[in-house]
């Protein structure tokens, strides 16, 4: 790598800079729109989230993945619709906790809705709960049966590995053009770094968050 490369860049990631601004900008934009300082905090996190797992995916991942390539606009705006929409839905799931009170449990539903209708305005979607329980089917049924808690650590790793899959597989078969049938560890290997990025850069945000809540 030359002087130049390690100031800017390579040249296929400063194409990706200039190709992922033409999709991320006018999301941006959305965001800075909505009123409440959480919600906006909330999705400007998720969205750094969900580019850092592509970059890394893309420049820095072990290349016998093989996952290296010029991605279109369409392909990086399907990438951060689907990842973000993970993470909100990993993030729900995470923080619900059952035992409380039937006014926390409600104010829990409705802070959430807030979350789901920003996003839908975003991204110019329409999701549901139906699609959040889609992409933490694991999550959810953890939280439902106390796997967590009990220390059943297998059923954990098979629940997970459940949500891993699901997302890895609609992003290797639309951006990678690969059938998950024959790409079983890619689609766990993508589903699991992007679930390290909701780890590591969403968890922390939300638990300060969620600690005045």
């Amino acid at each position: 790598m030359g002087f130049f490369d390690k100031i800017f860049g390579s040249k296929e990631e400063i194409e990706y800079k200039i190709t992922l601004a033409k999709v991320s900008n006018p999301l941006i934009d959305k965001i800075d729109e909505i009123g409440e300082k959480e919600v906006r905090d909330f999705f400007k996190v998720i969205l750094d989230a969900t580019e850092r797992s592509l970059r890394g995916i893309l420049f820095m991942d072990p290349e016998e993945f093989n996952f290296k390539r010029e991605l279109t606009k369409e392909e990086i705006d399907f990438w951060l619709r689907k990842v973000s929409l993970a993470l909100v839905a990993y993030s729900y799931y995470f923080f619900l906790v059952e035992e409380k009170s039937s006014f926390a449990q409600f104010s829990y539903e409705a802070y959430w809705h807030r979350m789901f209708n920003s996003y839908n305005k975003i991204f110019d979607e329409n999701i549901t709960i139906d699609d959040i329980n889609h992409y933490a089917a694991g999550l959810k049924e953890d939280t439902e049966k106390g796997y967590s808690k009990s220390g059943d650590i297998e059923k954990i790793l098979e629940l997970t590995s459940r949500d891993y899959k699901t997302l890895g597989a609609e992003l290797l078969h639309k951006i990678w053009k690969k059938e998950v049938s024959s790409n079983d560890k890619k689609a766990l290997f993508l589903g699991t770094r992007i679930w390290q990025a909701h780890q590591q850069i969403v968890q922390p945000f939300l638990l300060k968050l969620l600690s005045d809540y």
